[in-house]
C-alpha cells in the first residue's frame, strides 16, 4: 500500500518537454532533501579525513603554505628574480597561492565527491544535487580557514586595508571558488565515464598556474601582458589580491564579465549534471 505522503517519481524514455526554468525549479524544490544529504556527507567526510590525523585541520593549509614557502625561498636565495610593487613578496605569494588553491580545490571537488559515492549512486535513488551541496559545504569550510590565514598575514605584515577593499576581496574569493565549482561541475559527467578527464586536469592546472600572476607580478608589456586579460584566473586573482591589500578598490569591467560568465556556467552545469547523471549511473551499473 502506497503512503499518500510519499513522493512518486516516474522515469520515462520520452522527452520531458521541460524548459530550462523548469529544471531549475525542480532543483530548487529538491533543495531541502539535498541539503540534508549534503550536510551528512560533508560531516562524514570531515570526520573521516581528520579522524586519524595528528595535524588535523592543518592539512587544509599545509599544501598552499609549503608551495608559498618554496617560492619565498627561491626568491630569497636569488634563484628567481621578480619585483612586486607595493607589497612584501611573502605576502604577495601567500595570498596568490591561497586564492589559487581555493580555485583548484573547488574545481576538483565535484568529480572527486561523485567518484567517492559511485556505489551509493548506483544502488540508492538519492537527490544527486546533495553531492554538489556537500562539495559546497566542504569548500566553504576550507575557504573560511584560508581567509583566516590571509587575515593573519595582513596583520603580521601591518598591511593597510580598507573596509570596502576587504568586502570586495571576500566577494572576489567567493567568486573564485564559484568559478572552480562551475568548471568542475561541468566536466563531472564525462569525468565519471573517463578517467582521462581527471588526469588531464591534474596536468593542466600546474601549467595554468604559471600562466597566472600567482608568484610573479602582472607584466606591464610583452606577449604575456597581452594574454593576461584572456586568462580569467589571472584577472580574478590579481583583482582579489589587490582588494585584500587595499591597492585597488574598484571593480573592473572584465572582472564583472568573467563573474557573469562563471555564474551562467554554474547554472548550465547544474542542469547538465541533473540530466546526465541518470544515464551515466545506468551505464555504470550495466
Amino acid at each position: 500500500m502506497i503512503n499518500q505522503h510519499e513522493k512518486i517519481t516516474i522515469y520515462s524514455a520520452q522527452k520531458s518537454g521541460k524548459t530550462l526554468w523548469g529544471h531549475l525549479r525542480d532543483i530548487r524544490n529538491e533543495l531541502p532533501q539535498a541539503h540534508e544529504l549534503g550536510l551528512r556527507l560533508f560531516q562524514r567526510n570531515l570526520r573521516a579525513t581528520y579522524r586519524q590525523s595528528f595535524l588535523g585541520f592543518l592539512w587544509v593549509l599545509l599544501p598552499p603554505l609549503m608551495t608559498a614557502a618554496l617560492w619565498i625561498f627561491l626568491k630569497a636565495s636569488g634563484v628567481i628574480k621578480t619585483n612586486v610593487a607595493g607589497l612584501p613578496y611573502t605576502l604577495f605569494v601567500l595570498i596568490g597561492i591561497m586564492l589559487w588553491q581555493i580555485f583548484t580545490e573547488a574545481l576538483l571537488a565535484p568529480i572527486q565527491m561523485v567518484n567517492q559515492n559511485k556505489a551509493m549512486l548506483s544502488k540508492i535513488n538519492i537527490p544527486r544535487e546533495g553531492l554538489i551541496l556537500a562539495c559546497f559545504y566542504e569548500q566553504a569550510f576550507n575557504l573560511f580557514i584560508k581567509i583566516l590565514v590571509i587575515g593573519l598575514a595582513l596583520l603580521l605584515f601591518w598591511q593597510p586595508v580598507s573596509v570596502m577593499g576587504i568586502g570586495l576581496a571576500l566577494l572576489g574569493t567567493a567568486i573564485t571558488c564559484a568559478a572552480g565549482l562551475s568548471i568542475g561541475l561541468f566536466v563531472t559527467p564525462i569525468g565519471m565515464l573517463y578517467q582521462d578527464v581527471t588526469r588531464t586536469i591534474s596536468i593542466i592546472l600546474p601549467f595554468l598556474m604559471y600562466l597566472s600572476p600567482i608568484v610573479y607580478d602582472k607584466p606591464k608589456s610583452g606577449l604575456m601582458a597581452q594574454l593576461m586579460p584572456f586568462n580569467p584566473m589571472a584577472v580574478m586573482i590579481t583583482q582579489t589580491r589587490q582588494w585584500f591589500t587595499a591597492q585597488h578598490v574598484s571593480i573592473t569591467p572584465i572582472f564583472i564579465v568573467y563573474t557573469l560568465l562563471f555564474l551562467l556556467l554554474l547554472f548550465f552545469s547544474l542542469i547538465v549534471y541533473r540530466l546526465a547523471m541518470p544515464m551515466i549511473i545506468e551505464r555504470m551499473g550495466s
